[in-house]
């Protein structure tokens, strides 16, 4: 008879190293619940109560009902994954055409934090899902927040870490550890991930959120980074209509406001906004 698999191990999050990861960055402050229904949710109503200091940051040790595109929920049994929510209030300068970007910015920094942390060979499938080994590990989600102080953005990131196959809600769903990342320390990669989006937003700022222009002592600009994670770009791709048809064309690049630059098989170039799509999937049937 085999031996049963040892349990999976779930520390809670040390709140105390992500703080010291956050004010080497110069955030704003942290809130860690026992469990919520969504730390988006939660974020929102601190803005909408009064005001809060840019990239203040919402997690729980046990999401129940988050947010996932076109409405989907997403929940994760306890400890097993990062729910992140983050609180950017640009400055007056900040051009409100930037503020789209912001989830991409948000998922490109996952996919950095899983390359260095986790040694996971991470891409962007568009518009902002981060994917790995042909599965989808974490997604983002953006939601628009009118303040006093003008517009800001609350952006929520769901990232599976221990989860095992049973406790994926689909085949096409991923986690850290299934995937063999060197790492399941929720607080390494939540750290890790806090110090990315500090690093990136810093430069995106710095240029007033113009995403074609590169930052400070950057070599590209954010538009140009984040396409250079985009598995999308180069394949044959299926973009699935909110009124049933379906756009079929090569994904050429990423283009402004973040669009999907696809050309179709007359040669003619179309750019896909996420808000057109419902579903994007290769034309080969693969999930990325």
């Amino acid at each position: 008879m085999s031996p049963e698999p040892a349990p999976v191990q779930r520390p809670p999050l040390d709140a105390t190293r992500v703080r010291e990861a956050m004010k080497s960055r110069g955030m704003g402050e942290l809130w860690v619940s026992r469990a919520t229904g969504s730390t988006n949710d939660d974020l929102v109503e601190r803005a909408k109560a009064g005001r809060l200091a840019h990239l203040s940051v919402e997690t729980t040790e046990h999401q129940e009902a988050g947010h996932g595109r076109l409405g989907r929920g997403w929940e994760t049994p306890d400890r097993s994954a990062l729910a992140v929510s983050i609180y950017f209030r640009p400055d007056a300068g900040f051009d409100p055409a930037g503020l789209p970007w912001l989830s991409m910015l948000c998922a490109t920094a996952m996919v950095r934090t899983l390359s260095e942390r986790a040694g996971l060979a991470a891409g962007l499938k568009w518009p902002n899902d981060v994917v790995a080994g042909g599965h989808k590990l974490c997604g983002v989600l953006a939601q628009l927040v009118l303040t006093a102080d003008g517009p800001a953005v609350v952006v929520g990131a769901g990232l599976n870490v221990s989860q095992d196959r049973a406790e994926l809600p689909v085949p096409t769903a991923g986690s850290v550890a299934l995937l063999g990342g060197r790492t399941t320390d929720r607080t390494e990669l939540m750290a890790g991930y806090l110090d990315r989006v500090a690093e990136l937003y810093a430069g995106f700022a710095a240029v007033h959120g113009h995403a074609d222009e590169p930052g400070p002592g950057d070599r590209v600009s954010l538009r140009q980074a984040i396409a250079r994670h985009m598995v999308s770009i180069g394949h044959e791709v299926d973009a699935h209509l909110p009124d049933g048809t379906v756009l079929r064309g090569t994904a050429e690049d990423l283009g402004a406001e973040g669009a999907l630059v696809l050309r179709d098989a007359a040669g003619k170039l179309h750019h896909v906004l996420a808000a057109d799509v419902f579903h994007l999937r290769r034309s080969d049937g693969s999930y990325v």
